[in-house]
């Protein structure tokens, strides 16, 4: 992992975000690029061009300057951190995610929109975009969550082929804090009713996921989000993982809403991948 890149709206849960990326940034001796992206309000016809020209030239001052300020207050913080900052023109989602792809970002770390449980159901659209439009794994940091290393992942699995190939994509990540992999499947159908079953399942995920700190737990529950939500609180991780559909999110997953899951670990850092996403590295 040596590029990550960090959009900020400047709210308190966006630069929280930011501030996680740059702790993890700097802990992995990664590159830190923060951006904000301002999108120029549309004009009447007839407006001069001059009132058109001076009200982008206050728009991308107004985000350098409150970019530079807030990288000031990272450096102070994380005094190790190489870090950059970029202002963007135009629709957030787009910019974010077109220079993402222009500069070969490895990570992206965005927070969760809101703080009420409403506002966290919906993510806010711009995080949701982002996450449904990179084309590299998405890291989404809720409100009040801070990094102190990654001993644990958990993986949320529903079995199915290209869920489990999509955790190679984590592999390196967690190789890099010699984090253990935890694959979950929340059994809410009575599918894994025996040992052979079991088994099954273990060699399924081992053939696929060349990890040496792999494991593996299945928790019966009737509701997949439920039941994800009680094994987290016997079983505390740093991060959950989820393997996302790149043309069908935020729609179901284990017939459950990705942001419902977000809802219910509003304190959990999030991390969304695609099997088309780069190995985090």
């Amino acid at each position: 992992m040596k590029l990550l890149f960090s959009p900020t709206d400047f709210s308190a849960t966006a630069n929280g975000a930011v501030e996680y990326a740059a702790a993890l940034a700097e802990a992995a001796g990664a590159h830190l690029i923060i951006g904000h992206a301002y999108d120029v309000p549309a004009m009447f016809s007839d407006a001069p061009l001059t009132s058109i020209r001076d009200a982008r030239a206050q728009l991308k001052a107004l985000s350098t300057g409150k970019l530079s300020k807030l990288s000031h207050k990272l450096l102070r913080k994380h005094p190790q951190l190489r870090l950059d900052t970029v202002s963007l023109e135009g629709v957030a989602h787009q910019q974010l995610t077109d220079f993402a792809v222009k500069k070969g970002v490895d990570l992206i770390v965005v927070g969760a929109t809101g703080t009420s449980r409403i506002q966290r159901l919906l993510m806010g659209s711009t995080t949701t975009r982002v996450i449904r439009d990179a084309q590299c794994a998405v890291l989404t940091i809720p409100s009040g969550a801070h990094f102190n290393g990654v001993k644990r992942m958990v993986y949320a699995t529903d079995l199915h082929d290209d869920n489990i190939r999509a955790a190679t994509m984590v592999v390196p990540f967690a190789a890099a804090w010699d984090a253990e992999l935890a694959f979950v499947f929340i059994d809410s159908k009575h599918l894994l009713h025996d040992d052979p079953a079991v088994e099954r399942m273990t060699k399924k995920i081992k053939s696929r996921v060349k990890y040496r700190k792999l494991s593996g737990y299945i928790a019966n529950n009737a509701n997949v989000s439920k039941g994800l939500e009680y094994f987290l609180k016997k079983n505390p991780a740093d991060m959950l993982v989820l393997f996302t559909h790149e043309r069908h999110f935020p729609e179901t997953l284990f017939n459950q809403s990705v942001t419902q899951l977000v809802a219910h670990h509003a304190t959990l850092p999030l991390l969304s991948v695609k099997y088309t996403d780069r190995p985090i590295a």
